[in-house]
């Protein structure tokens, strides 16, 4: 018989890493003085300008390390934390 409580046994190990995209706004031949607002969705900057204009622009993504993770988590049936192993 095991010790678990219905529906804590662990499941699934979940291992959680970093990874960069970085905009080189040199590069892109963008003024951040000219920059409105601006947000980042699925790695696509979308800038909008001073004057209205909205553009997007694909950064450079850096290789993600998978040496170590940030975060490891032990997770039962129903996704949630392991008490005691997290």
């Amino acid at each position: 018989m095991s010790d678990w409580i219905e529906g804590t046994k662990p499941k699934y190990i979940e291992c959680v890493y970093e990874t960069v995209i970085e905009f080189d706004l040199e590069e892109l031949d963008i003024d951040y003085d000219t920059i409105d607002d601006y947000h980042v969705r699925y790695g696509t900057l979308q800038v909008t300008f001073k004057d209205g204009t909205i553009k997007s622009y694909e950064g450079n993504q850096m290789e993600t390390d998978y040496k170590w993770a940030r975060e490891e988590n032990v997770l039962d049936e129903s996704w949630n934390k392991v008490e005691g192993l997290n």
